[in-house]
Formats: structure tokens, sequence, C-alpha cells
């Protein structure tokens, strides 16, 4: 395949097939590099690797073999980083859950999921982690013969807790950690394959209940060529304040450092301000995020007189219209970025801008794709493939992506066809120049005379007008056109516009369906 403009050839990166494997290649490779730094400690690779190795016998040791899952309910911290790879190493299943959830959700993930042990702390920020902790599991009781531990979640039998816990019976971090440091010689696992189940992730529930997504050990290979993509190297620091139990965070800030041997500084929870002051401390030089993390960066800069100077590439989720005027101020006031676009079913990230590419590239599109993946628009009635800079669904077939949704045969039907297209369920374009285009979930665009309209992109239109804080469009029912846009909209204080002028402010910048027949305000 033709290299990109831009795409580093030569940084020296290292390549396994399982996620296990890595800590201990990158120890083997970058020695006492520093690989992670948190609050005022720091880890070298090979400490790092020490860490995993200690958990991978400490898991073994209460009974976690392949195949059982195991979850992990923990805010940003290292042992959520060395957890995710010592489970993994000895063929067990990394199921991290949201640290947003409350009882009820963390009920039902765990039920779900079916996991045999839970590793969590009590604490996250201001969070009662233990509180809620003790609502989800009920009541507990001695377990005996068939007899559960916890109540609501029959499948789990051991607990393990970072800080002082009320959970009954459960085991305290130091005692669960140091029981691997004795038990060297227990086997750890049978052989592990790169196509076995390697994480469980929970979807964010937008079409009914999670699904948990499986996914294998395939996506190290994306990670890679990703890595080689941005130009990684050893020289790099990665600010990784995305949470961890995203594959967003851990394949891009994690993976990609351990093949480079990078450098990370992980923060707990992400603040602007708090970040800012890192980058400057520590030269950091690749961050990643949404539209809320650069807002933060950008607001905090102005506040703040630091130099960020060592900032030289960070990946930005781009292609709404609403995102543009932002990534257009990303470019010149931080870095220069990679538009990007991916999900939790495609192992994250699928889709890359290399480094060096124009404007409309990085900040209204969202990235070409990588080796080895294929992307397709279709129309989501007739399953016809649609033309370039055509709206549809998009459609990807990938090596990477999941396997299934867990124990869910029906939701994985509907999600893959029979030669392997999976249905994103997102609207997007191609364009001439071969950049995807993300617009919005389809299930939010509205189709007005038969055609494909995305109220992300009207938004962004009626934001630039003077005088406009906020704007939301929904269609309308019609009898003609099937529906039309209807526009919400937000004024400043002093500004007085009619809805007229508002209506006028589209005609000559977009097609006239896209312009919204009514506003209210």
């Amino acid at each position: 395949m033709r290299a990109h403009r831009g795409y580093n050839m030569t940084s020296k990166l290292i390549s396994c097939e399982l996620l296990g494997q890595l800590p201990r290649l990158a120890a083997e490779h970058w020695g006492s590099r520093k690989a992670l730094i948190f609050k005022d400690k720091v880890w070298t690779y090979q400490e790092f690797e020490a860490e995993v190795q200690a958990l991978s016998r400490a898991l073994a040791g209460e009974g976690v073999w392949a195949g059982d899952r195991a979850a992990l309910w923990l805010p940003n911290c290292p042992e959520l980083q060395f957890l995710l790879f010592a489970i993994t190493r000895i063929g067990a299943i990394a199921v991290p859950l949201n640290t947003r959830y409350k009882s009820m959700d963390l009920t039902y993930a765990l039920n779900r999921s079916g996991c045999v042990m839970l590793i969590s702390c009590t604490r996250a920020g201001p969070v009662d982690l233990d509180a809620i902790l003790l609502g989800a599991l009920g009541e507990s009781t001695e377990p005996g013969p068939g007899m559960p531990a916890f109540g609501a979640v029959p499948s789990l039998e051991t607990v393990v807790m970072i800080g002082d816990s009320a959970i009954p019976g459960c085991l305290p971090w130091p005692v669960f950690r140091d029981g691997g440091q004795v038990a060297a010689d227990r086997p750890m696992s049978p052989p592990i394959r790169p196509s076995d189940i390697a994480l469980m992730l929970f979807t964010s529930g937008t079409t009914g209940r999670p699904k948990g997504v499986l996914l294998s050990h395939a996506g190290l290979r994306l990670c890679r060529d990703r890595a080689r993509i941005m130009g990684l190297s050893e020289r790099d620091i990665q600010l990784t304040y995305l949470p961890l139990f995203h594959i967003y965070a851990f394949g891009y800030s994690v993976l990609m450092s351990f093949m480079c041997g990078a450098m990370q500084v992980l923060m707990e929870v992400f603040n602007g301000e708090q970040a800012l002051r890192l980058i400057h401390e520590h030269r950091v030089s690749v961050i990643h995020g949404f539209e809320a993390h650069f807002s933060d960066l950008l607001a905090a800069k102005r506040k703040l007189s630091l130099d960020v100077s060592s900032l030289r590439f960070a990946s930005f989720a781009t292609g709404a219209e609403s995102v543009r005027e932002l990534a257009e101020r990303v470019q010149t006031e931080l870095c220069e970025t990679a538009s990007s676009y991916g999900l939790t079913e495609t192992w994250g990230g699928i889709t890359i801008s290399p480094p060096g590419t124009t404007l409309s590239q990085r900040c209204e599109a969202s990235g070409l794709p990588q080796p080895g993946i294929e992307i397709r628009i279709v129309d989501a009635e007739s399953g016809r493939v649609l033309p370039a800079d055509t709206i549809g669904e998009i459609q990807v077939r990938t090596y990477a992506r999941l396997l299934a949704y867990h124990e869910d045969p029906e939701a994985t039907a509907a999600a893959l066809d029979g030669d392997g297209w999976f249905r994103t369920g997102d609207a997007g374009l191609l364009r001439d120049d071969g950049y995807l285009r993300c617009l919005a979930r389809y299930k939010d665009m509205l189709k007005v005379g038969g055609e494909n309209v995305a109220p992300a992109e009207i938004e962004g239109l009626l934001c630039g007008i003077p005088g406009v804080r906020a704007a939301a469009v929904v269609g309308q029912q019609n009898d003609r056109l099937q529906e039309v846009p209807v526009a919400f909209v937000v004024i400043e204080p002093g500004h007085h516009p009619y809805e007229s002028e508002i209506i006028e402010f589209f005609r000559g910048k977009t097609a006239n369906f896209k312009i919204p027949a009514r506003i209210i305000f």
C-alpha cells in the first residue's frame, strides 16, 4: 500500500498478537525507560511488567481461569492498567465498567457479563463507590455449596477492594496483590489464541439496555498501524485523561505508548486546567479527545499563562459541522489534529488523517480508513451502496470488529451481515478524496423529500449566526416531503433577529431542503 504523506515508516515499534504479552515485550525493549507517571509515582517499563506478572498470579491464585470474566469498576489509576493486561495474560476476559454507573446499572452489567470476580475501590473522587456497590450486590451470605456469596449477583465469587470497604467478605487489595508474589510457580493459563475473547465492553445503551461487546486481541494490529501513521516514538509523552473503561483511552493512550516506548502521564479524571498544567510540566506531546476536552483545554489556555508548545499531535473525532470551528481553532492554538472515527464494536478508531493533511481533511472529515479497513455508505432501507458525497449509513468491514454481542444472537445478527459488514447505525458520507465524514446517529437523521439531512449540520450553521447561542433541529411531519426541519434557537441577550432573517441566512449556503421551515425562539 502506498504510504500517505506524513506516514512515519521509520519509528521503532514492537509487535505482538496477545494483549497480555505487550508489557513483557515492552519491558524487554524499553527496560528502565519511564512508562507511567501518576501523581508523584513513577513506573518504568520493567516495574510495570513486574506488577502485571504479580497480578496475573494473584488472579490465578483466586481461581480465575481462562474464559472467566473479571469486572473492573475503577476510575483511572495504575491498578486498572495493570489489571487489564494481567487478566488477558491468563486468558480471562477483562470487563471494565463505567464508574458513572449507579446500583441498578452495576447489577445489570455484572449479571449480564457473568463475572466471577469484581475489583473496585471505595471512592472515585467525591463519589462513594462503596455505597453504590453495596446496593448493587444485594444481601451478602456465607457462601456454601451452590449458594451465592452475593444475592443480587449469583455468579460473583470474589470482590477485591482498594481502600477500607464495608463490603462483607471482600478481599483487601494488599492481601490480593501479595498473594501473587508468593505464587511464583503456579501455572498461568492454557495456550491463548489471538482470536480468543480478551475484552467485554458495554455500549452506552443508546438503543436500549447496554450490550456486552466481545473483542478479541485483533485490535493490537489496529493500534500498531495507528501509532505508525501518527509517527509515535519513544520521545513522545501522552497525557491519559480519557476514561480507561472505554476502548478509546485503552487503544490510543495505553497500547500505542507501549508499542513505541512513549511515556504516559495519567489523570484520574479530566480537568482542563489540570491537564494544561500537566502538559506544561511534563512536556506532553500527544493528547486525544472529543469536543468537550478540546473546548475546556482552549478555555484553560486563555486563563493560564503556560507553555504548551511541546504538543505536536492530537486525535479528534471530527466530521459533524458543529465541531468544525472548534477543530480549526485547535490547529492554531494547540496543535495539529488527526481526524478519526470509531466505535467500541470496531476496537476503537478505524480511520485517521495522517500528519500534514489539509485543514479540511483534519477539521471537516473523519479520517481515511486504516490499512485493512473497508468502509461503505449504504441506503439503510434498500441496502444499495451509495456513491461519493451521498449520505447514508456507515458500514464497516474490519479484521478487528466485535466477535459478537455477549449472549445476544439477535442483536449480533442485526448488526452483522453475511459478508462481515458491520452496520454502525451512524450516518455519514465518503468524500471524493476518500475521507469518511460521520455526521450523526442514523436514527437522528431527517428524511426530507427522500433526502437524508443531518440535524447537526443545520445546527452548526445556526450557531454561526451572530446572536445565536444554541440550536436544536428536529423533524416536523409534512404531507408532501414526509418531514421538514424545524429549528429551536436560544438567542444571546441584546439580539433580536426575526425568523425571516435567520431563514434568509441559509439561502445560497446550503440546499433548500436543509433550510428550516420554522424557527422557534
